[in-house]
């Protein structure tokens, strides 16, 4: 019966320091959970940024190119007659696309004023949004860290 107790409180022993070493484990995994769901948010809004741009860059150039064609005569004959010839299967090789000639243009315009700005007030904002976003999402879901104004990682006590 003594050797039963002792076989007891033996497995006993082993399981508390089987379940302190688990223990120790699980903050580390809750730990990674938590950044992969940040960097996971992270990735998801900057393609919603990245959508958001292309979109308004779009717009903005189907407005420019249809302006062009509305008003010039000399468009309209050549976008006509590439139409007709593309149709009748005389169009040569290497022909240009008027339509395509001009949306080609006014993005070549865009990337070069792009090019030349060297405010970055957009991208501070979007930055901010995004940090002040992460820091409620940190806070809500009660995660190990939260983030100050710059975007570091702040550890909670």
């Amino acid at each position: 019966m003594v050797n039963d107790f002792e076989a007891i409180n033996q497995i006993r022993t082993e399981s508390y320091e089987q379940l302190n070493a688990a223990g120790a484990v699980k903050p580390h995994h809750d730990m990674k959970a938590q950044m992969e769901r940040v960097l996971n948010m992270i990735a998801q809004e900057e393609a919603t940024v990245t959508e958001k741009t292309k979109m308004a860059i779009m717009d903005e150039a189907t407005a420019h190119v249809m302006e062009q064609f509305t008003t010039s005569k000399d468009l309209k004959k050549k976008a006509l007659d590439a139409a007709i010839a593309q149709i009748k299967g005389t169009s040569k090789a290497g022909t240009v696309d008027p339509v395509r000639a001009e949306f080609s243009k006014f993005l070549k315009s865009k990337a070069e004023a792009a090019a030349k700005i060297t405010d970055d007030v957009e991208e501070k904002e979007q930055r901010a949004a995004l940090i002040l976003k992460m820091s409620a999402i940190a806070k809500s879901e009660k995660m190990f860290f939260d983030f100050d104004a710059s975007g570091k990682p702040v550890m909670n006590a």
